[in-house]
């Protein structure tokens, strides 16, 4: 028998927000939970006298009864989302204090929630209480990972946010500028993290991280070429099958006849 031991009982209010630099929202609690997702920007906030950084596809649970603020520096403004909702139980205290780097499912959830709370009809609404359910969750699944990966891997604490953002935009053609920019980091900066955690480039690493992982999905044999060129942030799939050659010494279609 499966029961649910975990439901949101009510979303209280929700809602987007575009903040310019220098915005201070004043230190407040109440009795309820406060979810918060930055689409773009970085958002500061200040829970229980600790200062956080929320950069883009990161988020935040605040639980009932935290005195918490947020705040956008002087020389960038924020773009995030806001939820205010009530639990049938409370949130394991994993997620408290902890800001949890979105997962693609999780930002697929964030646009079917958004998609369906802008419906006035009684099936949208329990609905999008269904969503934001599956997207706290994740938030859960995607700490423990976390949590996991510390355990079992020691790197550079302040590398691991940023491996972790290219594990979970493998579907984009990620450049160093943009890792730069949501990071807010120099290019010198970046490249020395990389070089003395790994001994490597970010533009390598990236590669790396794609190349291999390719390789595990033509061994499934669950998706074409093409499939898995676009999965990997690749729309052209010569560049894709070129880059696969350089690094395993044979194409996609060559490595897949050899697993015959």
């Amino acid at each position: 028998m499966i029961q649910s031991r975990f439901r949101v009982k009510e979303i209280l209010s929700c809602f987007y927000q575009r903040r310019k630099p220098n915005y201070q929202f004043l230190p407040s609690s109440h009795s309820y939970f406060e979810f918060t997702y930055v689409d773009s920007g970085k958002l500061y906030t200040l829970v229980d006298e600790k200062e956080y950084i929320l950069h883009s596809s990161q988020c935040m649970v605040y639980y009932p009864n935290q005195k918490h603020t947020q705040y956008t520096s002087a020389s960038s403004g924020c773009s995030y989302l806001t939820i205010l909702f009530e639990m049938d139980m409370n949130i394991p205290d994993i997620l408290k204090n902890k800001i949890v780097l979105a997962s693609q499912q999780m930002r697929l959830e964030m646009k079917r929630f958004i998609k369906e709370i802008q419906f006035d009809s009684w099936m949208h609404k329990e609905m999008s209480l269904v969503v934001f359910q599956r997207i706290l969750i994740q938030a859960l699944l995607e700490q423990r990972n976390s949590m996991k990966l510390d355990k079992e891997c020691e790197t550079n604490t302040e590398l691991d946010p940023i491996l972790l953002y290219i594990e979970n935009h493998m579907d984009k053609d990620i450049s160093v500028e943009e890792l730069c920019h949501t990071f807010s980091l120099s290019r010198s900066s970046l490249q020395g993290m990389f070089r003395n955690a790994l001994d490597l480039t970010p533009k390598r690493y990236i590669v790396d991280v794609k190349m291999k992982r390719a390789k595990i999905l033509l061994q499934e044999h669950r998706y074409t070429i093409s499939e898995i060129a676009y999965q990997l942030g690749y729309h052209s799939l010569y560049y894709f099958s070129r880059k696969f050659k350089d690094y395993f010494g044979m194409s996609p279609s060559e490595y897949v006849k050899s697993l015959q």
